[in-house]
Parts: structure tokens; sequence; C-alpha cells
């Protein structure tokens, strides 16, 4: 299924969104990609270490959520549609966190599990509202041939009669190019949507995809050159390069830049309130875009749609679900500030 290209005429666009966030909890989204947990620890800084010119923090507040292609699917089920998620887990604690975590939400876990390497895992420091230090536990080559049939035989069992296919890679070795081509030639095959969320490992896999959505960074790396997001032709000849039917360009602070197959060049950008923490912000834009497409959406509007979730989610520390009230609280918003300006 290919989402319209333009929104409707009628209406504004709160009353659009509330339209389609009614269909929500109907669609059912399918994740495919990198599982980790997200362990955070929050307290003061008021000194330096005597044994390395470093803070010393101590620690207040210590939790732990899902990360990755985890916090996609709790995006998902934060806006209430349906969601399975197809993944690696180790035999570890952190695995079955991630596990349990997911259970409470709602989430369909379709996990193959290796015992051959942990869990990820990414810890964060924070002090006064800034991340002092970030500590990984990983391992991130490609899985093996076998584990990645296993995979193909999860998305197998839960791809059928899904509204939307979420690609969520962070380069830690689920979406391997094999994966990736059958993955996206089976959601094609049964006529569903696709966003893909990429890294750079395999940038150039995703030809087919509906909407591919790199960041500025990954975009430069991948291209070796400078993005020109204002650029109808450069943004073109890059969508064309990549081979995806929409390119959704995010810019952090810049907003968004979208190029759809018929030419149309859109800048997006929803000034956040507040800027708590930055991470998990395209883990929002991802779920949201894949859910409003999923509800029949156009891309314009699911775009928009996605930079307000990702505006509301900047607010909270660490990486955060948004939910549908949030995101039309901050259409409402922002439609009352534009009533507000003088003439």
């Amino acid at each position: 299924m290919t989402p319209p290209a333009a929104a409707p005429a009628a209406g504004g666009e709160s009353r659009r969104f509330a339209e389609a966030a009614a269909g929500f909890s109907e669609r059912r989204v399918v994740v495919l990609g990198d599982v980790m947990l997200d362990r955070y620890l929050e307290g003061p800084a008021n000194r330096v270490s005597p044994e390395a010119p470093v803070p010393v923090v101590l620690v207040e507040n210590d939790w732990e959520v899902v990360g990755g292609a985890g916090n996609v699917a709790a995006n998902v089920r934060g806006l209430g549609a349906g969601c399975d998620l197809v993944g690696v887990v180790g035999d570890d604690a952190a695995g079955r966190a991630v596990d349990k975590a997911l259970a409470e939400i709602g989430v369909g876990r379709r996990f193959v599990p290796d015992s051959g390497r942990p869990t990820t895992v990414k810890t964060r420091v924070l002090a006064r509202g800034q991340q002092v230090v970030r500590v990984d536990r990983e391992r991130d080559d490609d899985h093996s041939d076998g584990l990645a049939e296993a995979l193909l035989a999860r998305l197998d069992d839960c791809l059928p009669g899904a509204d939307a296919l979420v690609l969520a890679d962070y380069d830690k070795g689920v979406l391997s190019p094999a994966v990736v081509r059958k993955a996206l030639a089976a959601a094609a095959a049964q006529g569903i949507p696709t966003v893909v969320d990429p890294k750079r490992r395999h940038f150039f896999s995703y030809a087919g995809a509906t909407v591919f959505k790199p960041n500025r960074n990954e975009m430069e790396r991948a291209l070796g050159e400078p993005a020109r997001p204002g650029d109808a032709d450069w943004m073109k000849r890059a969508r064309r390069r990549i081979g995806c039917l929409h390119l959704l360009l995010t810019l952090g602070a810049g907003g968004m830049a979208l190029a759809s197959e018929n030419g149309r060049l859109d800048r997006v950008r929803v000034t956040p309130r507040s800027v708590y923490d930055v991470s998990g912000a395209g883990d929002t834009v991802a779920a949201v875009v894949a859910v409003a497409v999923a509800a029949g959406a156009a891309i314009g509007d699911a775009v928009r749609w996605s930079a307000h979730g990702a505006a509301a989610g900047l607010a909270t520390a660490g990486v955060a679900t948004v939910t549908a009230d949030q995101i039309r609280a901050s259409l409402e918003a922002e439609a009352a500030g534009r009533q507000g300006e003088p003439a």
C-alpha cells in the first residue's frame, strides 16, 4: 500500500489527526530490528574524582527502559496500535528485562534467543540534566545465517495481516542485507508499507522501502558529501539513489525534509517547548509515521504529526513514548499560536 502524497484540504490538521487517531487501535505494526536495554543513573555531581579529572556522580535515581527497536515498538503501543517485535536477545538478565517490559505494555515478542552474545545495554550517567558519559555493552557483527533464517521465520509468522512494517537498524547485526532484502520483498508481496530507520553499515540495502528516514549525519557519511535538504534536485537524486518512495531526512533542530516520488519537497519544523534529552527522538518519528501511514494518512500529515510527537518526547529524560493525546495537544497549541500572531 502506498500512502497518499497529499493531505485532504478540508478541515484543520488537529481534526485530521483526531480522525486518524480514532482508528489507530484497529491497526497493527510489525517492527523488525535491533533490540536493546537503556539504563539510566542520575544524581548530582558536586566534586571531581581524586583519581582522575572526571566528575563524581552520586546516584540518587536509576531506571531502565527498552531501547532501539524496542522503543519503536513501545511508541507504536503508546499511540494505541497493536505491535509485534521481531529481534534478538541474549540469554541474560537484560534480555529478560526487555521481554518483561514489553510484555507489560502488550507488545508481541517474536524474539530469537542468542546465548552467544549479550543483549545490547547502553548505560547513561546523568548529572544536572546533562549526560556525563555513556557505557555500552554489545556485539555488533551480523548474526549467523542460521539465526537470520530464524528471524525471517518469526517475521513470516506475524507479518500477514499487518498494516505496516518498520525496519529499525542500529548496526547491531539483526538487519543484514539478506534479512533486509527478504523482509522488504515479503512486505511488498503483501502490499504492506515499510518505514526504514537506517544506519551506515547497510545504508544502501533498502531499495524498495516506502519511507526511508536517515538523519543528516548518516546521509552525509553514506553519500560522501554535504546534505542539501533545501535543494529539491539534490533530494530527488538522493531519493533515487536510495531507491525509496519517500526520503525523510531528519535534521535535528532544523526539522525534517521530505522528498517524494511526485517531485515535491516539504520542510517540516516544530519547535519543542523544552529540550531535556534527544534520546529516542528518531524512534518516535519512525513509530508515528508508521502508525499514521498504516491508518491511511497522507505522507505529509504523517511526517508533520511525527515532528510534533518527537518535540513532545524531547521534554522527557531518556527515551520516552509519546501518546496520541500529546500529539493532538501540540497540534492545537501550534494552531492557537498561529491564530494569536498579528496580521
